[in-house]
């Protein structure tokens, strides 16, 4: 099992949202690449710098697993955490 690695870095997402409102990751950029999005796993709240955080639990299409935060006041996209194959 490989281990998470802190990345804390802003990203550029392609999101659907549905009629209901629920916000599906549907592809990301990261370091010049593309990652689309096979599989949407766990999806929580968090506090940060006193605004309410929506964390994504998503794995790519080469099965690399990845923790996205969205401040959605700013509409921002963070990289939090990634368990990604090319990683040492």
């Amino acid at each position: 099992m490989r281990l998470p690695r802190a990345v804390n870095e802003a990203v550029q997402v392609k999101v659907q949202t549905r009629s209901t409102g629920e916000v599906l990751v549907q592809a990301f950029a990261w370091q010049g690449r593309w990652f689309h999005v096979g599989a949407h796993g766990r999806r929580w709240e968090e506090q940060g710098a006193g605004r309410r955080l929506c964390c994504f639990l998503v794995q790519s299409l080469d099965m690399s697993t990845f923790e996205l935060h969205w401040d959605p006041v700013e509409d921002r996209w963070v990289l939090h955490q990634a368990w990604h194959a090319d990683m040492v």
